[in-house]
C-alpha cells in the first residue's frame, strides 16, 4: 500500500462515492477505480460493496479504514522529520567564491543561522573549477559560483541570476574622469587580474583579443578584496563583478568606468549534483538567496 492509494481509499470512505472522490482528488474516475482494485488485490479482500449507486464499506473495509488513517498519519509524521528549523540538526557544506561570500552570502548568513540554530555550516572558499570538482565528489552539498550558464549534465542549476562585469579604477585614476571610453583606451593601462583559470580573466583576455590589444598585468590575485585595495596605485584597472564593488563604489573608494561597448554579462548560480537529494536546509538556503537576490 502506498500513500496515494491510502488517501484515495480514505476519501472514498468519507464521501461514500467514487465520482466525488475522483473530483476532490483531481483524478480521472478510472484512476480511482484502478487504485482500489489494485489495493483490494494486494490486501486480499474487498473494501467496498457497490449496490446500485451506493458505495458502502465492507466489514473488512471498515476495519481497514482505521489502519489506513493511521498509516497516513505516520507517513505525514515521517515527512515532517527535519522540517522544524529550530530543532533540525546536520551539516550544510557550501562551496563559494570569495566575491559571492562577501557580497551576497555574509549579509544573509546571520539570519539563516538564527533560523537553523542547530545546523553546522561549513563554507569552502575556492575557485569555480575546484568547487565543481568537489561537488561531483560529494564533498560539498551545493556551490555558489559565477561564470557561464551551467551546461554540465552531472550538475543541476537550482538558481541562476544574470550579473554584470565592469571595469573599476581608483577615483583618482586618469580614466575615471573620462566618458565614454573605448575598450582600446582601457587596455592601454595595466591591469590587476584575477586567477588565470577564472571566468573574469578568460573573458578579459577575449575582449583584449577582439580589440587587437595586449593584456598587460603585473599582479595576479585570487582575492577581489586584495585587488580592490591594490587599485589605490591609481594606475591599474580591474575587471570584476559589479556586485562585488557596490560598497566600495558607494563609499567613493572605487569608480566604475563608463565604456562605449555592450554590457559584459554572465551568471551567478547555485549548483547541486544532478541526483542530489535537496534536504530541507539546502532548499531553505536556495530559497533565501532567491528571495534576497531574485533571478532575472
Amino acid at each position: 500500500m502506498d500513500t496515494q492509494s491510502a488517501t484515495t481509499f480514505v476519501t472514498i470512505a468519507r464521501l461514500g462515492n467514487f465520482t466525488q472522490a475522483a473530483e476532490e482528488l483531481h483524478y480521472a474516475q478510472s484512476t480511482v477505480t484502478m487504485q482500489m482494485q489494485r489495493l483490494e488485490k494486494e490486501l486480499g479482500f474487498p473494501l467496498f460493496e457497490r449496490i446500485g449507486r451506493k458505495t458502502q464499506l465492507t466489514a473488512e473495509g471498515k476495519e481497514f479504514l482505521s489502519y489506513a488513517e493511521r498509516f497516513l498519519e505516520l507517513s505525514e509524521g515521517a515527512r515532517r522529520i527535519g522540517r522544524d528549523a529550530k530543532t533540525m540538526t546536520g551539516t550544510l557544506r557550501v562551496g563559494i567564491l570569495e566575491s559571492l561570500l562577501f557580497a551576497k552570502m555574509l549579509p544573509i548568513l546571520s539570519e539563516f543561522r538564527r533560523e537553523f540554530p542547530n545546523l553546522e555550516i561549513n563554507l569552502k572558499i575556492g575557485q569555480a573549477s575546484e568547487l565543481r570538482s568537489l561537488l561531483k565528489q560529494n564533498q560539498l552539498d551545493v556551490i555558489y559560483i559565477s561564470g557561464s550558464a551551467n551546461t554540465d549534465p552531472a550538475l543541476r542549476a537550482q538558481y541562476r541570476r544574470e550579473e554584470e562585469l565592469v571595469f573599476a579604477v581608483d577615483p583618482a585614476h586618469p580614466l575615471a574622469q573620462k566618458a565614454p571610453l573605448s575598450l582600446s583606451e582601457i587596455f592601454e593601462h595595466p591591469f590587476i587580474v584575477t586567477e588565470p583559470t577564472g571566468y573574469c580573466y578568460g573573458h578579459l583576455l577575449e575582449l583584449a583579443s577582439e580589440q587587437d590589444c595586449e593584456l598587460r598585468h603585473s599582479v595576479v590575485l585570487d582575492s577581489i578584496i586584495a585587488i580592490c585595495s591594490l587599485l589605490s596605485d591609481r594606475q591599474s584597472v580591474a575587471f570584476l563583478p559589479r556586485y562585488a564593488l557596490s560598497e566600495q563604489v558607494a563609499a567613493g573608494r572605487l569608480s566604475i568606468l563608463d565604456i562605449c561597448a555592450p554590457k559584459q554579462m554572465y551568471y551567478s548560480q547555485l549548483l547541486c549534483a544532478k541526483d542530489k537529494w535537496i534536504s530541507p536546509f539546502i532548499d531553505a538556503l536556495i530559497q533565501k538567496i532567491k528571495s534576497e537576490y531574485p533571478e532575472h
